[in-house]
């Protein structure tokens, strides 16, 4: 879902509350698969070759991969979320995030997870009406 949308229905801190929940998931995510890496390289060492041997290769490769994934995602979630939360006071009123999106930067489908889309949010306040700009 849209972060416009998701915000418009269920309100920034429940927004901000998520992404910091999905994020450290993807951090567990990520501790998980550097173990089944770790385990995988451990057991080449006593492996022969043949098919132990690439069935062990094969899994710490993708551990390796998965981890690298994970932690690229964590730490874009997290990072778009403390962007945004710290932008999120009302420059008037100092009201943290009450405030209607307006506007979001445009990102297409083919934007990958990790471009962090969108970079930035036109919002107004609730109790004040003073507009910014979120980025």
């Amino acid at each position: 879902m849209q972060v416009m949308r998701y915000i418009e229905r269920y309100g920034f801190r429940r927004w901000y509350e998520r992404q910091l929940i999905e994020s450290h998931a993807y951090l567990a995510l990520a501790f998980v698969a550097l173990i089944v890496m770790l385990s995988g390289m451990e057991l080449l060492s006593d492996a022969e070759a043949g098919v132990r041997y690439m069935i062990f290769l094969v899994t710490a490769a993708a551990g390796g991969m998965l981890t690298v994934v994970s932690w690229r995602r964590f730490t874009t979630l997290l990072a778009r979320a403390e962007h945004f939360g710290e932008a999120a006071t009302c420059p008037q009123c100092k009201a943290w995030g009450k405030f209607k999106v307006l506007a979001q930067e445009t990102s297409n489908a083919d934007d990958p997870p990790e471009a962090g889309r969108p970079h930035w949010l036109s919002v107004r306040c609730k109790q004040c009406e003073a507009v910014w700009k979120l980025q």
